[in-house]
């Protein structure tokens, strides 16, 4: 359920991006068992929202941080809202997940953080062990006319 009741004010502010790659594969991490929240699960990069930080601005800082990538082209505000807290029940976090594509391989991938990154077809996501997140962003996300354009877009031989 995407909303909580509860405390009027987040827990945190997140910033989620789901970068598709020419293949229309979705960039996925894995979280390590140190992982304060999902530990060994399957995520999106992104992070918190810094004081004074745009959600977009976060949203680049982290898959930067995270991944070594930078999106080939403009993020797109995918989903904005209240989330329920895992760690904080009755809670909500504010999530602003982006999507965007790019032309890096999986070659291109410098981890940062977990235990592995990588490009996943969306055909491999259901085996996945996802995150409370992931697993409500990732359908939403794939069945998107965004996904749609973000495939053609990054697709082989499209301008």
């Amino acid at each position: 359920m995407p909303t909580a009741d509860g405390d009027d004010q987040p827990v945190r502010r997140i910033a989620g991006v789901l970068l598709v790659d020419g293949a229309g594969r979705v960039l996925m991490q894995h979280r390590d068992v140190h992982a304060l929240v999902s530990p060994n699960e399957w995520g999106m990069p992104g992070g918190g929202i810094e004081p004074g930080e745009e959600p977009e601005q976060a949203a680049r800082r982290e898959l930067l941080e995270e991944t070594g990538l930078r999106p080939d082209g403009p993020l797109a505000l995918f989903w904005q809202g209240r989330f329920a807290s895992t760690t904080h029940p009755g809670r909500f976090n504010e999530w602003y997940v982006y999507c965007g594509p790019t032309r890096a391989d999986q070659r291109d991938v410098v981890l940062g953080e977990g235990q592995a990154m990588v490009f996943t077809a969306p055909e491999d996501i259901p085996a996945l062990a996802l995150s409370y997140s992931a697993a409500y962003f990732l359908p939403l996300f794939l069945a998107s006319p965004n996904y749609r354009r973000l495939c053609a877009s990054t697709a082989p031989g499209a301008r």
